[in-house]
């Protein structure tokens, strides 16, 4: 404690203090990108997406990647899965999607998500570390 300052003086500090942190270390205080409609928008892992308003998407994991390393000729060429979190309205709900089979494209909250591509490349020594994962998506609306 901070010792000499009237306690709600203290307390005024830990709030301004721990929303410090928070926002360094990426937590509730980051804002959301916000994404249109029919446009690709890109996420880094845990960055959260506004769709249109409507809801949120955020990348939450890459769960599996033996995409084939770049430069190399694979058959067949691998696949990554991409999870995300859906927040809307309706609820929650976890999609994985795929960059080598089915499904590359799901439907949450009323609206259509794809994944368009998963970045970077493997290399061949390794896989990329996860903090380095971007992914492209695409939303559009149901008909």
């Amino acid at each position: 404690m901070i010792a000499g300052l009237p306690s709600r003086r203290r307390l005024l500090i830990a709030i301004s203090l721990a929303t410090v942190a928070c926002r360094e270390a990426g937590g509730p205080a980051e804002s959301a990108v916000q994404a249109t409609y029919e446009e690709p928008f890109d996420l880094s892992l845990d960055e959260r997406a506004s769709v249109g308003g409507e809801f949120r998407v955020t990348f939450d994991r890459v769960t599996e990647d033996s995409r084939c390393a770049s430069r190399a000729e694979c058959a067949p060429p691998g696949n990554a899965a991409v999870v995300l979190k859906i927040d809307g309205e309706e609820g929650t709900a976890t999609l994985t999607l795929h960059t080598g089979r089915e499904p590359r494209r799901a439907a949450a909250a009323g609206h259509a998500l794809e994944l368009v591509e998963l970045r970077p490349a493997r290399s061949p020594d390794s896989p990329p570390d996860p903090e380095d994962y971007e992914v492209t998506l695409l939303v559009a609306p149901l008909p």
